[in-house]
């Protein structure tokens, strides 16, 4: 079965209310796998283009954000077209590999919607566990409101901080945190204007008068 679909009659209704979800309590542990968040956050992050192209870090990229072929080969100007059935399948087998990565940071299992965020972030920035050591402590204690806040900080491409990942950032932590993924998503390219901003989610651990500049 194919594990990409990418219509959202394969994903549960409506989200709840931002913040209810945040210690998915009303769902089992994920343990492993690309669960249903993951492709639902997938699907409102990345566009899909059949034809190379370097994206904001320079990266030469193809389908919904691969950065490797068909044949695991680097994506180049080179590459051929693809179908969408084939970004499809190269889709699947990225989020597989980064799910993969995130099961065996956290093999004591994570709510889905935060084990969807932090696949998005292993595909974009492969093993938490060499890149994220603060954020994957926080999340091991439960400290969902101070790793949400965390993440804002995995905003760099070649040593250059972007506002595109800035807002990737907090469209994952805010998905995390009980918001739908095109709410996150809009949220996310409305109000982020600067690499400072960063809105409030529930469980910010910043004082209740601060603004929302990171």
């Amino acid at each position: 079965m194919r594990l990409l679909s990418w219509a959202l009659a394969t994903i549960r209704g409506k989200s709840p209310p931002p913040g209810s979800d945040i210690l998915g309590a009303a769902t089992l542990p994920w343990t492993g796998g690309v669960p249903a968040e993951a492709l639902e956050l997938s699907h409102a992050l990345e566009g899909l283009q059949l034809r190379p192209y370097a994206d904001a870090g320079g990266v030469w990229t193809i389908g919904y954000g691969s950065t490797r072929d068909l044949a695991g080969k680097p994506v180049t100007p080179a590459t051929a077209a693809i179908t969408k059935a084939q970004a499809e399948a190269m889709a699947a087998r990225d989020l597989q590999h980064a799910a993969k990565l995130v099961a065996e940071a956290f093999p004591q299992g994570l709510p889905p919607r935060w084990a969807a965020a932090l696949i998005l972030m292993a595909n974009n920035l492969g093993d938490i566990r060499r890149w994220g050591g603060s954020l994957k402590f926080m999340v091991d204690g439960k400290q969902w409101g101070e790793a949400a806040y965390q993440m804002r900080k995995y905003r760099m491409a070649a040593g250059v901080p972007l506002l595109g990942l800035i807002r990737r950032r907090w469209t994952e932590a805010a998905y995390a945190s009980g918001y739908s993924a095109s709410e996150a998503k809009r949220r996310a390219w409305a109000e982020i204007k600067t690499l400072d901003d960063w809105p409030r989610l529930p469980g910010d651990p910043r004082p209740a008068e601060a603004s929302s500049r990171a």
